[in-house]
């Protein structure tokens, strides 16, 4: 039996601006225009309004890595798998750690390095494209509860954010031959592993340790 064909990822276009309101909103705005995002990076010095989950704003001094990029969703549907986020998340913590930093993944799209936020992954799911946008502390200026990748050089870790999303997109796509094991890859890296925490589900909650 012989594979289906799965169309490649593309290489990264990567446009650099000193300062945009939002990476992923400049993406956005590209997309409504007509425009061909596919594999286009938007990659900010700093942003005005960075973005988060929900109505959150990140705020983004000179120094950090701010990065946005737009996939058309070529692939029948398979970027629109919720699940995308955290193996994001847990890809990027992952590559981290391997490059000597001990990185974690807060639930569901927080990374952190110790015990203070370091960056975090943002997707959403426009006119048939995925936008990933990835934010990670490097020099720039950081809050009291924040944690940055001092003494790194910005241009290496743009690229492993890069690479990081490469990594775990290709794995997405490739799961009908290699299945992923998401609990597994996640455990490691689960920075509430063993913590006291609270879940809310609308009315209710329900407190307990974090496995």
């Amino acid at each position: 039996m012989t594979r289906a064909r799965v169309e490649p990822l593309p290489r990264w276009r990567v446009e650099e601006f000193l300062e945009l309101p939002s990476t992923q909103t400049f993406l956005r705005e590209r997309l409504q225009a007509g425009a061909d995002v596919h594999g286009l990076v938007a990659r900010a010095e700093r942003q005005a309004s960075g973005r988060g989950r929900g109505d959150k704003t990140w705020t983004s001094p000179p120094g950090g890595s701010y990065q946005s990029l737009a996939l058309q969703d070529r692939w029948h549907g398979a970027l629109r798998d919720p699940q995308l986020t955290l193996r994001l998340g847990v890809r990027l913590a992952t590559e981290l750690r391997e490059a000597g930093a001990a990185a974690s993944v807060k639930w569901p799209n927080d990374v952190y390095l110790g015990e203070g936020k370091l960056g975090g992954v943002l997707c959403v799911y426009v006119s048939g494209h995925r936008l990933v946008g990835v934010v990670v502390n490097v020099a720039n200026q950081v809050p009291p509860n924040g944690a940055a990748l001092v003494g790194w050089e910005l241009t290496y870790v743009n690229e492993l954010v890069l690479e990081a999303i490469r990594t775990a997109v290709a794995e997405l796509l490739s799961d009908a031959a290699e299945p992923y094991d998401l609990p597994a890859r996640f455990a490691p890296v689960d920075f509430l592993a063993g913590r006291s925490v609270m879940v809310r589900a609308g009315k209710r909650s329900v407190e307990g340790t974090a496995q």
